[in-house]
């Protein structure tokens, strides 16, 4: 039987490629998200060791470690979110 109206099934493939598409896009921002999260974690300990050194950088070497470790829990977060949604 033929459908009675072959422009809701056509609406109905489109839907279902742009939620494809979708979730391609949501696991992609998501491996960008951890990918920035893991640089922000290697920052931090460089920042870290330069801070453990002492001297006149330590103070700033010391906020420079606590924002990329921030920033890393932030994109880490997001990385996650981004993943619950797929799940939903």
């Amino acid at each position: 039987m033929a459908d009675p109206n072959p422009d809701s099934s056509d609406a109905l493939q489109r839907s279902k490629r742009a939620q494809a598409h979708s979730k391609a896009l949501r696991e992609q921002v998501a491996a960008v998200a951890e990918a920035l999260a893991e640089t922000e974690r290697d920052l931090a300990r460089v920042h870290r060791r330069i801070a453990d050194q002492g001297g006149a950088l330590a103070a700033a070497a010391r906020e420079h470690a606590d924002r990329a470790e921030a920033l890393a829990a932030k994109e880490r977060a997001e990385a996650e979110r981004m993943r619950r949604a797929d799940s939903d």
